[in-house]
C-alpha cells in the first residue's frame, strides 16, 4: 500500500511544482505620476566668495561681487570670527 500511494504521489508533486514555477509572475505596480512644480521667484541667496593665498595666509572676501576686505591673520583676538577689513596689495 505503501508503494503504491508514494507511486501516485510522485507525480501529483510533480505536477504542483511544474504548475506553480511556469505561473507568470504579477504585474507591476504603475509608476507615480510626476507633479510639476513651477518655479518660485525667490531672490537668489547672498553670494559670498572667498579667495585664499596660500602662500601668505590672506583671505580676499568678496559680496555679491564687492571687495569687502581680507582676512589676514592679524585681527584682534575678540574678533570671532574675524571680520574682513580693507588691505592696501602691496606693490
Amino acid at each position: 500500500m505503501n508503494k503504491r500511494i508514494s507511486r501516485a504521489a510522485f507525480p501529483l508533486l510533480l505536477s504542483i511544482a511544474i504548475a506553480s514555477c511556469s505561473a507568470a509572475p504579477p504585474a507591476p505596480a504603475a509608476p507615480a505620476p510626476v507633479v510639476y512644480m513651477p518655479p518660485s521667484d525667490e531672490p537668489p541667496p547672498d553670494e559670498w566668495n572667498l579667495f585664499p593665498d596660500p602662500t601668505t595666509g590672506q583671505v580676499d572676501v568678496y559680496h555679491e561681487g564687492g571687495y569687502v576686505g581680507s582676512v589676514t591673520g592679524n585681527e584682534p583676538a575678540d574678533q570671532d570670527p574675524p571680520i574682513p577689513h580693507p588691505v592696501v596689495p602691496a606693490n
